[in-house]
Parts: C-alpha cells; structure tokens; sequence
C-alpha cells in the first residue's frame, strides 16, 4: 500500500513539474494555463431537512478549451468538498473526437494547493474542447465559508430556522463545487438548485424554468438563466425560505432591472431603506461610468450569519442584516449611514470588480479601492445634505496616514503569493488607501477627465480581467486628450509612485521671508522617529493657497514635486502671511512648516479668521500637527495652540480630529497613575449635559453631539453618568421594554455602556435579556458592544466564554464584538488580554477559514501597551501558530506597541507635568462657558499660544 501511494506522488510530482516547465506563469499555487473554462453547467441539491446531517451532492460539468497539449486536467477543490471519482469523466466535445471519453489514469490530490488532478492516458489536444464532468458531494458547516449554513428563529413559533448561503471571495467556491478558482479564470455559469417544495432558492442570474426532481416526491429543480462570463468567487446560490420585496420603477429615464429585497419574514419590515436606496444607486452608477448595467435583475439579502459586511455577487449580493436593514424606530442615523454606504459599495462592484476583475489578488484595490470611492459618490447623490464628501475626506486621510506610517504597512498593489495571503490584504490600504489614490486622481486630473478615462477602461476590458497598468493608459489617453497633464508625464509615472510603494510623504516647506521663494523637500513619513528610507520619492500633486488669495476651491496642482527629494517655488506672499499647502487633503501627504509658518497658522486659527479656512483643512491640519508633535517633528505647544481655537469651533470635523489625536494621548495614560490628571481635567466646570437629541437633525450635528456626550460620560463629568443611569432605569421599568425604549436613539450607545459600566448584574442582565430578544440587527449589535462596558470581572469572563459558545445566542460573526468591547474598558482590558492568553488555539479552531480574524483580536489589545515587558510579551503570543494567518496585522501591531513606547519614553514626563500644571491654573480659575450654538453652549479646551493657560472643559447649559 505504502509503495503504491509513492508511486501516486511520483507521478502527481511528474504532471506538475511537466506543467511548470511547459507555462511560463505558472507557480505552485498557481493553476496550470493549458486548460481555460468557457462553460459550468452546475447543479447542486441542499438537504436542510435533517438537523443531523445537513449535506449537499451534485455535480458539474465544465467545458475547458486546451491551449496546449496536456495529460491532466487540474481543478480546486477543498474541505468539506469531496469528489465521488468513480463518476469522474473527461469527454471530447469537439472535432473528430466529439463525444469520445477520455481514459482516467489517476486522481490525486495537492493538499497543500488544494488540487484535484485528473491524470489522463489520452492527450488533451491544443485548439480542442472538453467536457469535464465531476459528481461531488459535502458538509454544511456554520463556518461561514463556502456553501455555508445560516439560521435564525421563527417569532412566531420559536422554531430554528435554517438555510443554506454561499461566501466565495475570495477563495472558498472551491469549498462548494470543483472549478477553476482563480479570477482570471472567468466563465458563463448555468445553475440548477436542487430544494424542497417548502423553500425558495435564488443564484446570479434570474428563475428560468422548474421541474420535479425524479424519483424525489416534494424536491424540484431551479433552472436558472445562464450567467455572463464571471468568476467563480462572484458564484452564488441561496436555499433558504425568505421573503422578499420588489423595488418599483424609478421611471421612464431609468433602467428597468428587477430589484428585489430579501430577509428572513420577521425583518421585512426593515428592507424599505433598501428599496429606496438600491435603485437610485444603480442608476447612479449607470450614468456615473456611461456603461448599462448588464444583468435583467438586482437582488440584494440580508444573511443572518455573514463574516463580512457584505459581498458582491453578480446579481445576487448578500449583506450582513446590519449592513442591508433598518428600522428608522430603532436602528441610529450612523446605522442608516452605513447602510446607505455598504448598498452603494456593493452596487459599484458590479462595475469595479465584477464587469471588469483584476487578473490577480495583487490587484484588489481596483476592486476595493474603487468601490470605496464610488460609493462616497453615490451616497453624497441620495444624502447631498449630509456632506459625505468632506467626512469622506477627513475619515481617509486620518485613517490611511495611521496606518500606512507603519514600516510594516504595504503596497497598494501588493505583491500575493499564495492565496492563503490574499485574506489579509482585504484591510485599510486596500479600500481606504486606494480609494484616497483615487480621489486625488480625480482632483488632479479633473472629474470630467477621471471620468472619461474611467469609462474607457470599463468598456475596453468589459467580460475580462485588467491589471492597474490598463486603468493608467485609459486615464493618461484621456488627460492627454483633454490637456490636463503634461505630455511628457503618464499616469503610470505618478501613480507607480503612489501603487507600488509602501507609505507616503511628508513636505517639509522651509521659506524664504526675504525673497518670497520656499524649498520642499519630501521624506518618507514614519511613526517611528528611527525608521528611515533614503530612497523613497512620490509625484506630489502640491496645491497652496496664501493669507492673501484664501483660494481652497482650486485642488489643481500648482507646482508637480517629481520623483525627487526637494523643489523650490517662488512667488509666495509677504513675511507676515501664512501659506497652507494640500488644499482639502487633495493629496497623501502630511505637511510640516518651518516655525513662523506654523506661529502664522496659530495666530489664524485663534483669530475670527479661521472661518476663512475650509473645513476640511482645518481638520486637517489638527491631525497633522498632533501627528507631527508626536513624533518630535515639532513641538507640542505649537499643536495645543492649534487647539485652542476649538473654543470657537462648531463644525463636526475638526472636532473629530482633535478628539481622536486626544484620545491616543488618554490610551497612553490610562493605565498609568496618572491617568486621573486627564480624568480631573473634565470635572471641575460641567454643570450639564443634555440628553436630548438636537433638534436640527443633520448627520454632522448629531455626531458633533453625540461625541461630546461621549467624552463626558466616559469621564465621569458632572451629573452625565447620572443621568446616563436615570435613563437606563426609565427603561428597565418599562411594563413592555423590548416594545418601548424611551432612551433618544442616537444616544443609545452612550447611555447603554454608561450604566452597564457603573451598574451591576441587574443592568447588565436587562441588557442581555434585551439583546436575546431584540429583532433587528444594529440594536443587537450595540448592546452586544455595551455589554462590554462592565466593571465585574467575573461578568466579562462569562462574556467571552459566551462569545465562543453557538448556543448563547452570540452569533460567529460577532464574537469579535464582545471581545474588543471588553478590551476597551480598564478592566476589562486585562480580562480581555488573559482571555486571549489562554484562548487563542480554541479561537483559531472556532473561526475555521476565518481564522484572519485573531489578528483583530490581538491589535485591540496592543494598542494601549507602552512599554517593553508587554511588547516582549505580546510578540511572544504572536508568534504561536494560531496567528498564522493574520502575520500583517501581528507585525502592524507590535510596531505600533514600538511607537506607544517610544512616545512614552520621549514625552509622557513633559506631557503629565503639562497636565498638572494646567489643572493648578484651572482650579484658580472661574469656569468659561462660550457659545458653540444655538441650542447647547460648549467649551472643551481653552488655552492661549504660549500654554500658560489650558482649561479642558465641557458644559451643556440649556438656552433658557
């Protein structure tokens, strides 16, 4: 026997070495390129109706075309997937051979690259066609991978429910039927579904015919439509017993696809939002790209068990319920943002992704990035009152700067080896980083430019895969064309720069106050003060406006800093002016000023003049100059005079980003003994917080509210925790309290994890009680991160041993939730972290192919540690096989610890005596209250340039 299976490997080893030799581009994940699929006739029968053995069977068909001479046919296939070989056949289905089955030598399989190889006697002649038939059969896991099972309960009767759903992407249709698992490798699909009567199913492409199953009383068949050439992980297919709701017409001017809305029947009364926003959002596209979208029907699901936000699938995309339902009496304005926003992403997929594949996984970002940025377009279009341009704007930059500072971020376009790399590039340089690329392609280049080149690429590659080099040959034909780019520069010039490398640049503008001119030199910019890369260089897009012109509409480049260390430009204003450079983030560039530059920005900024200075950049420039001061690059009394103006400040943005650079320097300190400077620095002048919503209900001034409130609570100010707790108890003794819930909305949140924190079992029993009952999706999903809010160790120990458990109600895909909301607390922080200690082998077995997931898990409990015996520590746990899968973000991690350390070593002293000494002039000093508006008054920090006096204070004082 032992000889027997030597001899199998032998000639397993033989094939893939002949193949290796015979196609260039092949490597030993990579499928062989003799054999191309042109057609899948797939059918599949579910059995749901045996809780004991959920299975599937089934079998494909799929018509390969050779493009050179061959002995094997090799296809993906893996666990549960098994191939039942004894009715595995290869027939001829062209020339003289047609209809002539092939003799089968061997089968074998590559475990390690997920191969089935069918070895042949017969050679597979160039130019001719196959058909490959493979009979299989599998388990239905809850795994969330593959072709999966989902469930929920019925209200009514309180019986599970169960159903089966597919999650491909990116490399999982091998988990449900043999194909050829690779994006380039695109096919048509004809899907047949085998059910019972009871149940619906649904796949890509609409219903064509059903008929019985022979020999099956009360099973049919679904015969669907055959599909355009898609790839596999774009395959999907639904049994479940759903309902839906159907779209109308937008009207004459607008395309007439089929739009239908599905979700369990208890949640049909959350899909209107779905409805309305979906068909807008196709359209929007559809004139967006000047390209039809190409399919007669749109579905779109709400999936109850779901690892991601959502998934594109052509014509039939799967949401998580959070991401496609909303119920306007329960579910925040933040909830309705998301859903808004993941509908549109989704929808642009068709186009970015699913019309037009990236060739391989390196290329992801064109389907991500473009997506992300799409549907900042398309959502701005439905909700033009919310402003989601300049959010979009500020978000990314804070965002993509963080993370990409890191020596061990990573490419755009990120060389992938193995597919078991492609799950962790799925992250914030993917869809954040590559969606800022491209936001800064169309400012430079001009919208109706970006826009055309943009088309050119999607109807020139349409039903086929492209690379990036494709997008920049469109873009630089058409900025060519209409002249808004040098001729001698391509695209490709400045985006390789942007694409290829790790990182951006930091501008370092030295002035001459003499001669009007000013010297720009670029770095890399780092988190680290040590890191450094001499070599390093972008095409920046530099933009400036000047005390004199005030000019922030105009994002053209004024000057291109090509791909070299510095420049000098001239023509800047007198000495006593101040210059700002990137006008609204238009560029991925953080910017730092020699002092009297930054001494000329303070005084504007603290004067009536700092309403001059669009939004965007005042955001801006906050992030950067606490960024900057972090790492030494200037001083903090520079940056705390920045911030000083926010006394003045209303606007959302610049509060975000002042409070979330804060925020990092309260993690550094909270879990040292000087973390109640920090704390009493907020106590001594709130009088008052309002519950109450504002009464303009725009996006901005509800975050702008709730934010504050926020602060205010976490601190312990004044009476907010208070009457955090009174709320709360309102609702415990409600007669009905899953019916009525007299907390405002958008202050759940708050209000949920402030009296759990300072409540006991009671409060966090009510709250659990109300998590296992509640029916909608985003409710569930606060209190599940509010339960995390506890103070009793025993009670977060039991929270995450219920996280792991199927039965508690804590749905796989949340589990994650309840972890890192117990991480966040200063308590629960070490709960959390021992938690991890000792669970981490039962997590990677529990999360299965989601395994990518641990890595989540450890960056919440890295990012507070500051100094080295928790690095070692914390290293140590990552190198253990459970983090295997999740090596990018384990490194991206630990340098982030390494920077928390060296922040503490160079500035915690100077920052707690800082605090100390302002919390002395504060106690002298009569509290100030000044007006931020009309309907509540605020005031957080006060402080003059020099910081001889910095008050941080919150108040509330009703208008009376």
């Amino acid at each position: 026997m032992e000889e027997q299976q030597n001899v199998r490997r032998i000639l397993l080893f033989t094939i893939l070495s002949s193949l290796a030799l015979s196609a260039r581009s092949w490597a030993p994940y990579r499928l062989p390129s003799h054999l191309v699929p042109e057609k899948y006739s797939l059918k599949i029968i579910t059995h749901l109706e045996d809780e004991n053995n959920f299975a599937f069977e089934g079998s494909v068909d799929i018509r390969v075309r050779c493009l050179q001479d061959g002995t094997n046919v090799t296809v993906h296939i893996k666990e549960p997937l098994k191939v039942v070989e004894e009715g595995v056949k290869v027939k001829a289905a062209s020339g003289e051979e047609e209809g002539q089955e092939l003799d089968i030598a061997s089968h074998d399989q590559d475990l390690d690259n997920d191969f089935y190889v069918i070895g042949l006697s017969d050679e597979l002649k160039q130019g001719m066609t196959y058909i490959v038939h493979i009979p299989f059969r599998g388990k239905l896991t809850q795994l969330l991978a593959g072709y999966y099972l989902s469930s929920y309960v019925d209200l009514a009767t309180g019986q599970k429910r169960w159903l089966a759903t597919t999650q491909f992407e990116p490399t999982d249709a091998r988990r449900a039927f043999p194909c050829f698992d690779e994006p380039a490798m695109k096919a048509r699909f004809s899907v047949s579904l085998g059910r019972s009567n009871n149940l619906t199913s649904l796949s890509n492409m609409p219903l064509n015919s059903t008929e019985p199953i022979e020999n099956m009383p009360g099973w049919v068949w679904d015969h669907f439509s055959e599909s355009v050439p898609m790839s596999t992980y774009l395959v999907a297919f639904i049994v479940s017993d759903f309902e839906h709701r159907v779209s109308p017409p937008l009207g004459p001017r607008h395309n007439d696809v089929n739009f239908r809305i599905w979700a369990r029947k208890d949640a049909m009364d959350q899909v209107q939002l779905a409805i309305d926003v979906g068909p807008q959002a196709l359209s929007f596209f559809e004139e967006y790209f000047d390209v039809p979208y190409p399919l007669p029907k749109q579905d779109m699901i709400a999936i109850p068990d779901f690892n991601s936000g959502a998934m594109e699938n052509w014509g039939l995309i799967t949401y998580r319920e959070t991401t496609l339902l909303f119920d306007p009496m329960v579910s925040t304005i933040h909830n309705k943002q998301r859903v808004i926003s993941v509908i549109a992403h989704e929808l642009a997929h068709q186009w970015f992704g699913n019309l037009v594949t990236m060739k391989w996984w390196t290329d992801l970002w064109l389907n991500e990035g473009f997506a992300t940025y799409a549907a900042t377009l398309a959502s701005n279009q439905i909700e033009p009152t919310w402003n989601l341009m300049d959010e979009s704007a500020v978000e990314g930059y804070m965002i993509v700067t963080n993370l990409d500072s890191l020596k061990s971020s990573h490419p755009v376009s990120v060389p992938i080896g193995n597919p078991s790399e492609i799950p962790q590039i799925f992250d914030t340089i993917s869809y954040k980083k590559g969606s800022f690329l491209l936001r800064m392609m169309s400012l430079f280049l001009g919208e109706v430019t970006f826009r055309k080149g943009v088309t050119s690429y999607l109807k020139t590659h349409r039903y086929k895969n492209a690379e990036q080099d494709d997008l920049w040959r469109a873009l630089t034909a058409q900025a060519h064309l209409d002249g808004s780019l040098p001729e001698q520069v391509t695209v490709k010039d400045v985006m390789d720069t942007w694409t290829l490398q790790t990182g951006y640049p930091i501008l370092t503008v030295t002035r001459n106050y003499d001669n009007g001119s000013a010297t720009i030199k670029q770095e890399r910019y780092f988190g680290l003060s040590h890191h450094q890369e001499q070599n390093q260089h972008w095409w920046v897009p530099i933009s400036f406006t000047t005390q004199d012109e005030i000019n922030f509409e105009d994002t053209s480049p004024k000057h291109w800093l090509p791909n070299t260390s510095s420049m000098e430009i001239f023509d800047l204003p007198a000495s006593d002016k101040w210059v700002m450079f990137n006008l609204k983030a238009s560029g991925l560039y953080r910017v730092n000023y020699d002092k009297k530059n930054w001494d000329l920005l303070v005084e504007a900024f603290n004067s009536d003049e700092f309403k001059n200075i669009n939004v965007v950049n005042r955001a801006q420039i906050i992030d950067d100059a606490m960024n900057l001061a972090r790492v030494g690059k200037i001083t903090y009394d520079i940056a705390f005079g920045l911030l000083n103006y926010l006394k003045n400040e209303r606007e959302y943005l610049p509060w975000r980003a002042a409070l979330s650079n804060l925020g990092y320097i309260e993690n550094m300190m909270r879990r040292t003994g000087e973390y109640g400077v920090f704390k009493r620095l907020l106590s001594p002048i709130y009088d008052e917080v309002s519950q109450s919503s504002p009464k303009n209900k725009t996006l901005f001034l509800i975050k702008q509210h709730s934010q504050i409130i926020a602060w205010a609570c976490a601190y312990g100010v004044g009476d907010c925790v208070d009457q955090a707790k009174a709320a709360y108890k309102s609702w415990q003794k409600m007669s009905d309290p899953d019916a009525n819930n007299p907390i405002s909305i958008n202050l759940r949140a708050i209000i949920y994890c402030t009296a759990i924190k300072y409540g006991d079992e009671d409060e966090w029993n009510f709250a659990w009680e109300r998590y296992k009952n509640s029916n909608v999706g985003s409710e569930k999903n606060l209190i599940l991160g509010s339960l995390g809010c506890s103070r009793e160790e025993w009670i977060l120990r039991r929270y995450l041993d219920w996280a792991m458990e199927d039965s508690s109600g804590i749905r796989r895909q949340d589990s994650y939730t309840a972890f890192v909301s117990s991480a966040n607390g200063n308590i629960g922080y070490h709960v959390a972290y021992n938690f991890l200690k000792n669970h981490h082998k039962d997590l990677f077995d529990y999360y299965g192919p989601k395994a990518t997931r641990l890595g989540r898990y450890y960056s919440s409990v890295g990012k507070s540690m500051n100094t080295m015996p928790e690095y070692m520590e914390l290293k140590a746990i990552g190198e253990e096989p459970s983090f295997s899968l999740s090596k990018l973000t384990v490194e991206q991690t630990e340098e982030k610890v390494l920077n928390n350390i060296e922040w503490r070593t160079k500035y915690f002293d100077e920052i707690v005596r800082l605090l100390k000494n302002i919390l002395k002039i504060c106690r002298k000093a009569a509290p100030v209250v000044l007006t931020i508006s009309k309907t509540f008054e605020k005031c957080f920090f006060i402080a003059n340039k020099q910081l001889d006096v910095i008050t941080i204070q919150l108040k509330d004082v009703r208008k009376k």
